[in-house]
């Protein structure tokens, strides 16, 4: 098109409606544009602008949860107090969540950073805990309350991926649907007690023989050895023990020991290796085995794993054993012999105690010690002999210096009663009293004046000697109290008569021929004293002759001595009398024999005087006493 330019300001002016008009249009048109090019908010300002009003928006990012009690170990897992292996570690911690949100507790081996999760909805929330970022989770705790106290544990073992010493790392998570998080530094604890790492303690080595040194006496020591040791390396080996119990029930894991059935333990400090455990066997104890189960600790109540291993030892038997304050011969009291006819004396009293180790009453429920005094050993005997001498065997005996049990009771009857049972195997004991005779030649150890320095410079003991129900034999015991057998002189006339013969009035014997036997029938040397009554014809016991010097021989007509034929006349001829007793030196030995007895003769003669008119037959009555021969005659 081609414009007048002359016209043209007539175009303007013609066309100036139409130019406003225009121009408005595209004022507007330029307007919505430059709304459209400051932006979707500009436009909404410019509408609110239009409104009167202004609505604000913003998107907040959720916030991690952050520690208020920084994660702790529940119980210190230390090298002084390490976790046993199989035990639970246990943490605990606080959190706060700024929105309120609950939170994980989680526990790593390293401090790479965790992956939190997010739960599927608002309404879900608790259900999507956080993972490890590397290494070994050692747990996550259940959804815990915003500031209230989470707790997660795991339980430890000896395999991978626990170790000795364990590190660990603590964060807390929370599961926000959209940005979930956790916080940005671990924790490791807040004290030197319960911070990381955790030690895992491992259980000490049994080996699967234990030994001890059995059989043994009681009152011995049983020594039981086992083969152990502790794998333990950081900190060092750990200290290991031995417990012996004798049951394998009764062991408490909690208290490292055996409430009822404990017998030993290891009590030397610093055994690292082949613990052991001494037991004292009670001073009274059954022959017989004993259960015994060993169990090994170490210091921090660690247990083997193959604990209650069987290792039984023997209780030997042992021999009866006497305590001579514990025998009493005779009561403490000296022994007479009071018979008078070449026989025993009754009534002499023995009492004793047997012991025994092992018990009276053995494992079948009946007798340890026989309660048969002919089962022990017995002896009663002078102490120029001993236990070695006369020890009860029957070849020991000696009626004169050793009684002994061993023999026949027609030979000794030695009667022994027990005098209580034994109903307990606490009960190591039987007592016994006894009564025996002795014999009439029993040697004496009185300190009488003539008694020889060999029999008084002795004095009379009992030995006892136990005997078991495996015949075992304890050593002979003497009592603590001995005493003396008192000097006993009898004497026994062999035959009732003195036979003179036939003699007239105005004679004699010429020498002395007739003669009278004395038996010793005592236990010292004898000799003799004598006196005599008159003869005649009417003489009884009990009726004496009449004085009459014709019916009537008097006493003293009679001579008498110890020398054979020694001539009536003679001086050392004694004079019988009535009234003073006339000593004659019989010196006969000390009886031996029970059956055959030492004997002395008596050698008499007597005058018939011439005044004697009245013949026929005379009788008289002559008496012997017997007398305790010098020392040196027995």
């Amino acid at each position: 098109m081609m414009y007048n330019k002359e016209n043209l300001p007539n175009y303007v002016r013609t066309a100036g409606k139409i130019t406003v008009v225009t121009a408005l249009s595209g004022l507007l048109v330029f307007i919505v544009a430059f709304i459209f090019d400051f932006g979707a908010q500009e436009l909404n300002k410019a509408s609110a602008a239009a409104n009167g009003v202004a609505t604000t928006t913003l998107i907040v990012l959720n916030t991690p949860p952050s520690f208020t009690v920084p994660a702790y170990e529940v119980i210190e897992s230390s090298t002084s107090t390490p976790t046993n292996s199989g035990d639970v570690i246990q943490w605990s911690a606080v959190a706060n969540d700024s929105n309120s949100a609950p939170y994980f507790l989680l526990i790593c081996s390293t401090n790479a950073s965790p992956t939190p999760n997010n739960a599927s909805g608002p309404g879900f929330l608790g259900t999507a805990p956080p993972v490890c970022g590397g290494g070994t989770q050692w747990g996550v705790s259940a959804s815990t309350p915003s500031d209230a106290t989470a707790t997660v544990s795991t339980t430890t073992t000896e395999l991978a991926p626990f170790l000795e010493a364990n590190h660990w790392f603590a964060w807390v998570c929370d599961d926000d649907p959209n940005t979930p998080r956790c916080n940005s530094i671990p924790v490791q604890g807040y004290s030197a007690t319960n911070t990381s790492p955790f030690h895992v303690n491992n259980r000490p080595v049994f080996d699967p023989i234990m030994t001890n040194n059995g059989p043994v006496d009681p009152s011995g020591t049983v020594t039981f050895n086992s083969t152990s040791s502790d794998p333990d390396v950081v900190g060092g080996s750990d200290q290991i023990y031995l417990i012996i119990c004798s049951t394998n029930t009764d062991y408490d894991t909690n208290t490292n020991t055996c409430p009822n059935d404990f017998l030993a333990s290891t009590t030397l400090a610093g055994i690292l290796t082949d613990a052991a455990a001494t037991y004292t066997v009670p001073s009274v104890q059954r022959d017989q085995s004993y259960d015994a189960f060993g169990y090994l600790v170490d210091e921090h109540g660690h247990e083997a794993l193959n604990n209650g291993q069987q290792a039984n030892f023997y209780v030997n038997n042992v021999a009866p054993y006497v305590l001579g304050a514990e025998i009493s011969l005779n009561g403490g009291g000296d022994m007479t012999l009071s018979n008078a006819d070449a026989g025993e004396t009754q009534g002499f009293s023995l009492t004793f105690e047997i012991h025994d180790s092992n018990s009276c009453l053995n494992a079948a429920s009946s007798s340890e010690i026989s309660l048969d005094s002919d089962d022990h050993l017995v002896s009663v005997f002078r102490s120029n002999n001993s236990t070695t001498t006369c020890t009860g065997a029957a070849g020991d005996y000696d009626p004169n210096d050793c009684y002994v049990n061993g023999v026949a009771t027609t030979t000794w009857n030695l009667v022994c009663t027990a005098d209580n049972t034994c109903d307990s195997p606490l009960q190591d004991s039987i007592n016994y009293t006894c009564s025996f005779p002795l014999w009439f030649l029993t040697d004496p150890t009185d300190a009488a004046g003539t008694t020889p320095l060999s029999f008084a410079n002795t004095n009379w003991t009992a030995g006892i000697a136990g005997v078991d129900d495996d015949y075992a034999t304890g050593t002979m015991a003497t009592t603590t109290n001995p005493v003396e057998v008192i000097s006993a002189t009898f004497i026994e006339i062999a035959a009732n008569e003195i036979v003179y013969g036939s003699i007239a009035p105005g004679d004699f014997t010429a020498n002395l021929t007739s003669t009278s036997t004395a038996f010793n029938i005592g236990n010292t040397g004898l000799d003799q004293s004598v006196l005599g009554e008159s003869m005649c014809g009417t003489f009884t016991p009990s009726t004496e002759c009449a004085i009459s010097s014709t019916s009537t021989i008097n006493e003293n007509e009679q001579r008498f001595s110890a020398t054979s034929s020694l001539s009536f006349t003679s001086p050392f001829a004694l004079v019988l009398s009535s009234s003073t007793p006339s000593e004659v030196e019989l010196n006969v030995k000390k009886s031996t024999s029970t059956s055959v007895y030492q004997e002395g003769d008596t050698y008499w003669g007597i005058n018939v005087p011439i005044s004697i008119s009245l013949s026929g037959s005379y009788s008289g009555l002559n008496s012997f006493m017997a007398v305790i021969a010098e020392a040196e005659d027995w």
